[in-house]
Order: C-alpha cells, then sequence, then structure tokens
C-alpha cells in the first residue's frame, strides 16, 4: 500500500463506489482527560444551550484557507473544538486502504480534503457510536474528509466512477421538469407571496443547498436507469431559475447573482446549469455567500443546512424542510431541526406553497418578518 502519487484513471474498468468519504484521523494538540459518555453528552448539551455558536464563518473559511493551501500527506491541519480546543486533522492524500464492500474485498485512495458539518445531533450520535469509554475525545463542529476514489493495486492506478449522462439528453430533462414547474399552481403561488410579502426586502443573491444532480447514472437492480433523482433535481434547479427571474423582475436588473452547492455536480450539470444563470460553487462558498440579503434554498440535504445558516445568518428568504420538532437527539438526522431553528422561525412568517411532494418533498416558504437586516452581535450571535 503506501502513498500513491501515479492517479491516472483506468480505462477498462467503472467503480463500485459512489462519492465515497473517509474521515482524517484528529487528535487534540493537547490531550487532556477524557470524558465518560454521560459528561460528554453534558458538554455537548450544555454548550449548545448557553448559544456557543458551533458554526462561525470564520471557522469555516480558516479551515477552507488551510485547505487551500494543498498541505502535504503528514500535515496538520488545526481547527478549534466547541470546547475551545485545539484539534489537529492529519492529512493523508494518496494513501490507499484496504475496504469491504457487499462482501467484496478492495481498496480506496484517499484523495481531495474536504469539511464535514458536525451539528449538536451528530456530536451527541457520535459519542454513542464510539462505544465509550474513548482513549480520545474531539468534538469538532466542522470535521475534514479525505475524497475517496476505488484502486487497483495491481496497475496501481484510479478506477474511473461512471460517466455523466449526455449532456442533450439532461438539457431535455431540464427543459422539461423546468416548464412542468412553470406551468404548476405552486410557482404562481410562489411568485405572489414572494411579490406580496417580500417586496420591500433587500434582497441581492439566491443561494442553493443540496439541490442534486440532473446527470450522474445510477441503475437499478434490473439494469434500468434510475430517473427519479434527475428529475428531482431538474425540477429543484427550475425553482431557483423562478426566483431569480422573480427577482430580476421586482427590481429591473439584467442579471441576479445566483449560486448553487452539491458535491454531486458533474461538469455537465455545470454548463447547464450556467446557461440558466446558476453559477455551481464548491463547499464551503455557499455557506460563505449567506448573509442577511440572500434567498436561500436547501432541499433534502446530507449536511445540517438548518444548524449551519441558523449559527451565521438571518436571510430575508429561506426555502427549506418545514421546521418542526425532529430534533435527532438519538438518531443522528442529517438535517435535523433544534430549538435554535426554532426560535430563529420565530422570526419568519411561513408560507406554504404547495409544491409537488415527490419533487420536493415537504418544504415551505420562509420570509423574514423584520425587512431591516439584523446583525449578529459582536460574537457574531444572533437575538
Amino acid at each position: 500500500m503506501g502513498d500513491i502519487t501515479n492517479l491516472e484513471p483506468v480505462a477498462e474498468r467503472v467503480s463500485r463506489l459512489r462519492l465515497g468519504y473517509s474521515y482524517a484521523r484528529c487528535r487534540l494538540a493537547e490531550p487532556g482527560e477524557v470524558p465518560t459518555l454521560e459528561e460528554a453528552r453534558k458538554i455537548i448539551d450544555k454548550l449548545y444551550e448557553s448559544g456557543v455558536p458551533f458554526f462561525t464563518k470564520a471557522l469555516i473559511q480558516d479551515m477552507w484557507d488551510q485547505i487551500k493551501r494543498d498541505p502535504a500527506p503528514g500535515d496538520k491541519i488545526l481547527t478549534k473544538d466547541i470546547t475551545g480546543a485545539v484539534a489537529e486533522f492529519e492529512v493523508e492524500t494518496g494513501r490507499v486502504r484496504p475496504w469491504r464492500v457487499d462482501g467484496t474485498e478492495m481498496e480506496y485512495v484517499l484523495k481531495e480534503l474536504v469539511l464535514s458539518y458536525q451539528c449538536r445531533a451528530c456530536l451527541r450520535s457520535d459519542v454513542i457510536r464510539r462505544y465509550y469509554p474513548s482513549q480520545h475525545w474531539e468534538p469538532c463542529s466542522i470535521k475534514l474528509m479525505h475524497r475517496v476514489q476505488e484502486w487497483d493495486s495491481k496497475t496501481e492506478k484510479n478506477i474511473p466512477w461512471p460517466g455523466p449522462m449526455d449532456r442533450e439528453v439532461v438539457a431535455r430533462t431540464f427543459q422539461d421538469k423546468a416548464q412542468e414547474w412553470n406551468e404548476s399552481p405552486a410557482c404562481e403561488k410562489l411568485k405572489r407571496i414572494l411579490s406580496s410579502s417580500a417586496k420591500n426586502h433587500e434582497i441581492d443573491k439566491v443561494v442553493g443547498f443540496a439541490l442534486g444532480t440532473m446527470s450522474s447514472q445510477y441503475f437499478i437492480e434490473d439494469g434500468s436507469l434510475r430517473t427519479e433523482d434527475g428529475w428531482r433535481s431538474g425540477s429543484q434547479h427550475a425553482l431557483l431559475v423562478t426566483i431569480v427571474e422573480w427577482l430580476k423582475e421586482r427590481d429591473d436588473k439584467q442579471k441576479v447573482l445566483c449560486y448553487s452547492q452539491d458535491p454531486a455536480y458533474t461538469e455537465v450539470d455545470e454548463k447547464i446549469l450556467k446557461e440558466a444563470g446558476i453559477e455551481v460553487i464548491e463547499d464551503p462558498r455557499g455557506w460563505l455567500e449567506v448573509d442577511e440579503h440572500s434567498i436561500v434554498v436547501s432541499i433534502s440535504p446530507n449536511v445540517p443546512a438548518k444548524e449551519i445558516i441558523t449559527d451565521i445568518a438571518r436571510p430575508a428568504v429561506v426555502i427549506w424542510y418545514r421546521v418542526e420538532f425532529h430534533d435527532g437527539l438519538d438518531t443522528g438526522l442529517t438535517d435535523p431541526d433544534s430549538s435554535r431553528s426554532r426560535a430563529m422561525m420565530e422570526g419568519y412568517e411561513l408560507h406554504e406553497f404547495g409544491p409537488d411532494k415527490e419533487m420536493f418533498s415537504d418544504i415551505v416558504l420562509y420570509i423574514r418578518k423584520s425587512v431591516a437586516a439584523p446583525t449578529p452581535s459582536s460574537d457574531g450571535r444572533f437575538s
């Protein structure tokens, strides 16, 4: 095994992995006494309930800056956990590890670094999964992961992922789903609500999260192509375009900034979305773009979008899952509700606009009650 530098793909094979990740090793810079399971959960809860932000733009920006410096294998990336202790993540780019998938032995190589977001529910469930007592504990709200790719040890080369669908096919699907959405009562209702309730809010950008890929090829057991995911993604991006067009008309502008962030995007997605006026951006730039003058759209994310947004901003408009009481403290939901998100939503008006749940799930529209943009306190908190 060891470290690998020859990363040319093997043309004759296609990887069985789908956008996998592996957590980077982490240790405290100055290890201390490890709390018991119950103590660890109490620490997490106490800090959360006291209002300590688990996510800040400064923390996100700092870790991203360190990644962009292209650290070498063996280097350390530093951050702080929720208690304020310094944690060190070890860079292992190029290392090959064994893996077992569906009873089959295989190998994968660690590739570029990405950020992983751990909300209160994630940190609590992580404590349980680690089968305390443990020899170390680093409650980091932002961790590091390596993207991984299947590895051929005989040729010492990457095994490529399946390529995206043909661009013309994807463009046609997007066009069809956009037409379907534009002709729906939900689309008209969304525009009416925005025109009546967000007409005076200062808005200068639209940011989408987790709207999916329209072009990745997924096959089901009978060998046929799974199309539902692409349809959902096409419909959700059409919604994003509708918001941009509404904002252009409201402000009499030729162009409105519109970003979308999803790690599953392919080059085909990027080209088609660019033609529609949507700029694909990499994580974590989306979080850094969100502010009090933004419209945020987040649908079925595999990251705690509600918790991140609640800590870092008060957007003018938010479209995401209905905020209720699905906190996931014992089940580890990827995008849970929380006492913080419920408190944030008290400052917003909820509007139903009735989109197709097959395509959009149970999303609703939240518009900030205050037209004036709120500002955080000196420590980054919103009251």
